[in-house]
């Protein structure tokens, strides 16, 4: 059993394993001390009446005695076909990633893996990202970057056994980044009005309120339901209103920066793209430009009115939505995009107006859907808010409100049914330029997929019985990445058959009546 270079990943033969570091037993040990903390104290406690730190002190030895057989088991090995694990102590498990399957390594590292200079390989293959990944735990900085830049498929080749280590130059050429996109502080406030930090915030000083409230009553006040109290005063209503929204902000704000701090998206000679992010446990994820099929731009609601936006690509492999750009300005987000999308010939096609409109409602370039598609879209709206409709209607016959309150609340929701209607088929079209197809779906959040005309491999055409009573379908474009599948919802059956012949002619043209 040998350990590899620390600096340059070698091929290794049949019989040539490798353990991990010995600091993987470290990393072992917290996630099982409670494990065994929970079985030594019971057993103590129940058989040998052995209270006190003696059973918690031998239960953490014994998950630090765990994790030597757990690093004794495991092995791996880099061959120039495969890369396999070994592991397990009773039951062995093998895990085998093909070298030409390999469609994205990310590198992670903890705050202790850093301290100690060691990094978690994964490498992902196949479309399940989960049975897929194959993990080297803890190996050292080094070697983990160089073995990153090795197994992607157009990445530099290993070291021959024959190489000389000391050589500074073992004929390859550096590897050259070019900065497509860095972590800018004014990004943070993007962060402040996402929904997580909110709805966080408002559940516990909701719960912290009542509790408050609870323990204040006198006892003789207090019942076992928990009614809401008649005397809450308005500025006890607005002050936790204002710690909601000061207490939200801030959580979103510091989960932002702990995720994406450090954020950085780069492109390499190799042809791949690097995105490495985090503040304390960093993570860098490299893809290759090669699977890469388009691009999807998402805009949340809550960010329209700061223009900002997150940027995906729409790749093959196991990650088929890797994220390039988390919430971003609106024009960070479009040079980007031309850069990343324009690799594949089209950087002329994707100005900025063409893939995030300037006002809400406009379609800037996009061809708009019949009006047919807008009656569907408020109808199946309005409709869902009648039915929700119901539950004030049914408070009003019970005698919880009163018939005005009632008939309030089935107005403000047939209203709020009809906007949104609306506002989803503002957002409903669809594009095609020279080489590449947009696609809009109808979604409060404003969504373009950016599709290559090399990536879509079939079409299908689908229509309900509403849909076939006013001319409409849904086109269905397939592709081997992303989601597999992307839906032009309600567009004439006549644009439908001549946007699918124009992008595949071959393909469409002999179903075509003539």
């Amino acid at each position: 059993m040998t350990q590899p270079d620390p600096q340059t990943p070698r091929v290794d033969g049949p019989g040539d394993w490798h353990r991990l570091s010995a600091w993987m037993m470290l990393e072992e040990t917290p996630g099982r001390v409670p494990q065994f903390l929970g079985v030594v104290v019971g057993l103590a406690s129940l058989f040998l009446g052995i209270p006190g730190i003696v059973p918690i002190v031998v239960g953490a030895l014994a998950a630090v005695v765990a994790a030597v057989p757990i690093w004794l088991a495991t092995t791996y090995q880099v061959t120039d076909q495969h890369v396999r694990v070994r592991s397990g102590v009773i039951r062995r498990k093998a895990a085998t990633a093909r070298r030409d399957r390999i469609r994205s390594v990310e590198t992670t590292a903890s705050p202790l893996n850093r301290v100690l200079g060691l990094e978690t390989v994964t490498i992902r293959t196949g479309a399940d990202a989960s049975s897929s990944a194959v993990v080297l735990y803890c190996v050292r900085k080094q070697y983990a970057i160089a073995l990153r830049d090795y197994l992607m498929p157009t990445g530099t080749p290993a070291a021959p056994d024959t190489a000389d280590p000391d050589s500074p130059d073992n004929g390859q050429a550096p590897d050259v980044a070019v900065p497509l996109a860095g972590f800018e502080p004014r990004w943070l406030r993007f962060a402040a009005f996402s929904n997580l930090g909110f709805t966080v915030a408002a559940a516990a000083l909701m719960i912290g309120a009542r509790l408050a409230y609870e323990v204040a009553r006198p006892d003789e006040e207090r019942s076992g339901s928990w009614d809401l109290p008649s005397d809450l005063s308005i500025s006890l209503t607005v002050s936790i209103a204002v710690a909601v929204i000061v207490f939200g902000a801030a959580a979103s704000v510091l989960s932002y920066l702990f995720e994406f701090g450090h954020f950085l998206l780069s492109r390499h000679r190799d042809g791949t793209l690097r995105i490495r992010r985090g503040l304390l446990t960093t993570t860098s994820t490299t893809l290759d430009e090669k699977r890469i099929r388009g691009i999807r731009i998402h805009e949340p609601p809550l960010m329209r009115p700061l223009r900002g936006a997150r940027l995906h690509a729409i790749a093959t492999g196991a990650d088929k939505q890797p994220l390039l750009l988390p919430l971003t300005p609106t024009e960070v987000v479009g040079r980007v995009g031309r850069a990343v999308f324009g690799a594949g010939g089209d950087a002329a096609q994707f100005p900025p107006q063409h893939t995030i409109p300037d006002r809400p409602g406009d379609h800037g370039a996009l061809k708009p859907h019949p009006p047919a598609a807008r009656r569907r879209r408020i109808t199946r709206t309005v409709a869902s808010a009648l039915a929700v409709s119901v539950i004030p209607l049914i408070a009003w016959a019970l005698g919880w409100l009163p018939l005005t309150v009632a008939i309030t609340g089935l107005v403000v929701l047939a209203c709020a049914g009809a906007a949104l209607g609306e506002l989803r088929y503002r957002n409903l079209g669809h594009r095609l330029t020279d080489h590449s197809l947009v696609i809009a779906p109808p979604t409060a959040a404003r969504q373009r997929y950016l599709l290559h005309d090399d990536g879509i491999i079939g079409w299908s055409v689908r229509a309900s019985w509403f849909q076939r009573r006013q001319g409409l379908v849904t086109l269905v474009a397939a592709s081997a990445a992303g989601t597999e599948a992307y839906r032009i919802v309600d567009i004439h059956g006549d644009d439908a058959s001549a946007l699918a012949a124009e992008i595949s002619p071959g393909l469409i043209e002999p179903f075509l009546h003539r």
